[in-house]
């Protein structure tokens, strides 16, 4: 045992000896960097008027949301509608001129801000045309100028939950794409979901979630230019022959640099996606982890507050970049390259981003959702589009993690037996 750990601790001298391993990690901590400061600064805040900073007006519109943090029930509700009527009432409140009615922002401030995501809700839930919501590919809004809560009044407050479950039904009953098996397994998930929801604070939980996919497919970029030598780089020296001609070349030699990339992408994702984590939690609170994930799309069926969506997102990508990283090593036992290693595991990233498959040819699309950079997509994770294996249902993110386990388990051997018996030459 003392030898293989040992050889591993060679193994991974030498991986930390290329420049491209400095050099690929470096970049991997300039990107989540960047991506702490872009959660910030690509943000429009209702209080960045005149000479307030960006980040000042990001703490005072927390502070006014926060003001109001607790739970949605019926009078937090009712506060809401009421407080939306008192505004629309008051012509003082709008700049008024030929192009109509422009909402100010202090009457935005002090009448919606406080109860800025009841609103939403209700302004997606109560829309009679659906065509009037839109996405910006993470959240449901409403652009329409007349909104749904203008039309309301405070006796609505009781029907708050009842008719946002009602929604969800027809939602889901409506996606023609879906099995019953799967319109079923939404429906049990919807009946585990507590309410009345939670408000608060959420921009953490919110811009990790939007922003982890990106960090993922940093993540196995990095991962590639790291462990794409661990095999072909011996071809490429000609030590290929010297190794498995050795006393243990054939054994532990192997397991080792197996050991070493499946630890090294291992350990590269867990301290990467936490650090992202806290990161976005440290600037902008840690307030909103027991948010209920319909705060951020209401049509979701997930029975998850958002800490618990967020690390169900990391144990889902730990698992993926794992996989991926082993997918790496089996291109690198194969080829004969570096170069030709991380072409081929840029491939597996980058290709399914070319096709655009409609769910209506569900087995088609489901392939490519198992695809490393489709898998770790928030929007995939929970995702409305189930998987369905023997009569048996489960969500995506089970499925990706059972996936990347078995897949990872499958892999290890070919690798060993591509490298063992490969021509030397």
């Amino acid at each position: 045992m003392h030898s293989f750990f040992d050889i591993v601790g060679f193994e991974y001298k030498k991986m930390f000896k290329r420049k491209s391993t400095m050099v690929s990690l470096f970049l991997l901590v300039i990107i989540v960097v960047l991506f702490n400061i872009v959660s910030v600064t690509s943000t429009s805040y209702w209080h960045l008027t005149g000479g307030t900073s960006t980040f000042e007006a990001m703490k005072l519109d927390k502070e006014v949301i926060r003001s109001k943090a607790g739970v949605m029930d019926e009078v937090f509700i009712k506060e809401a509608i009421e407080q939306n009527t008192i505004m629309i009432n008051d012509d003082e409140n709008y700049l008024i001129n030929e192009y109509g009615r422009h909402l100010k922002s202090d009457a935005y401030i002090k009448y919606v801000l406080p109860y800025k995501k009841a609103v939403d809700i209700i302004n997606n839930v109560y829309e009679k045309n659906t065509g009037e919501l839109s996405t910006d590919g993470f959240q449901v809004f409403n652009p329409g100028r007349v909104k749904p809560i203008d039309t309301l009044t405070v006796n609505d407050a009781k029907s708050f939950y009842a008719s946002i479950n009602r929604a969800l039904v027809v939602y889901i009953t409506g996606l023609a794409n879906l099995s019953q098996n799967e319109k079923e397994k939404h429906f049990d998930m919807l009946s585990e979901v507590t309410t009345p929801y939670y408000n608060d604070h959420y921009d953490g939980y919110l811009y990790f979630n939007k922003y982890l996919e990106v960090i993922a497919l940093a993540i196995m970029i990095a991962i590639a230019f790291c462990i794409s030598p661990v095999f072909a780089h011996e071809y490429y020296l000609k030590t290929d022959q010297i190794i498995l001609s050795s006393k243990y070349g054939k054994s532990k030699a192997i397991f080792a640099k197996l050991f070493t990339g499946v630890t090294f992408s291992v350990a590269v994702s867990v301290v990467v996606l936490f650090y992202f984590l806290l990161s976005m939690l440290s600037i902008h609170g840690i307030n909103g982890a027991n948010m209920a994930i319909q705060t951020i799309n209401v049509y979701s069926t997930y029975p998850l507050t958002l800490l618990q969506a967020s690390l169900i997102g990391i144990n889902v990508t730990i698992f993926i970049t794992l996989f991926f990283g082993i997918l790496t090593m089996l291109f690198s036992a194969w080829l004969k390259s570096p170069f030709l290693v991380i072409t081929a595991s840029f491939l597996l990233l980058f290709a399914p981003g070319l096709f655009n498959v409609s769910p209506k040819t569900r087995l088609l699309y489901q392939l490519f959702q198992i695809f490393p950079a489709k898998a770790t997509q928030y929007s995939n994770i929970y995702s409305n589009y189930l998987f369905e294996v023997l009569g048996s249902v489960y969500t995506p993110a089970t499925f990706y993690i059972v996936f990347a386990s078995i897949g990872s388990l499958l892999t290890i051997p070919f690798i060993k037996y591509t490298f063992k018996n490969h021509q030397i030459g």
